[in-house]
Parts: structure tokens; sequence; C-alpha cells
């Protein structure tokens, strides 16, 4: 139980590392690109989950600004 224990606080780290360095991640719909194809298949619009920009805010770091913004 203890080595399980000690992956998953490891685990838990280094990816609270990775949100502190890289806060932000791939759009998840448009692969980053920052660009979707038109309905009609035809023509390119920008993303409307990212507006274009390509990148997302990991949920980590959206987590962590959260209980940030809530202390007083």
């Amino acid at each position: 139980m203890t080595p399980l224990v000690l992956t998953a606080l490891a685990a838990l780290a280094v990816y609270a590392v990775t949100c502190w360095l890289w806060p932000f991640a791939a759009c998840r719909r448009c692969s980053g690109t920052g660009k979707r194809r038109s309905p009609s298949g035809r023509a390119w619009r920008p993303c409307g989950r990212c507006n274009g920009s390509g990148r997302r805010v990991r949920s980590g770091r959206w987590l962590a600004e959260l209980f940030r913004s809530e202390r007083p």
C-alpha cells in the first residue's frame, strides 16, 4: 500500500510542477491549431472553444487559481 501512495504523491508533484511551468495546453477541440472546419467543410473558422488561440488552461492550474482567489 505504501509504494502505491508514494507513487501517487510523486505523480501529483510532477503534475503540479508541470502546471506551474506550462500553465497552458493544446485545445482539445482544434488540437492546438486554433482553427476548425466550417459545417460545410470548405472553409476554416476560428475555434469556438479557445477563441482561435489554440491553447487552454490546464485543469490543475485552473484549480490552483480558484483556490488562490478564494483565500482572504
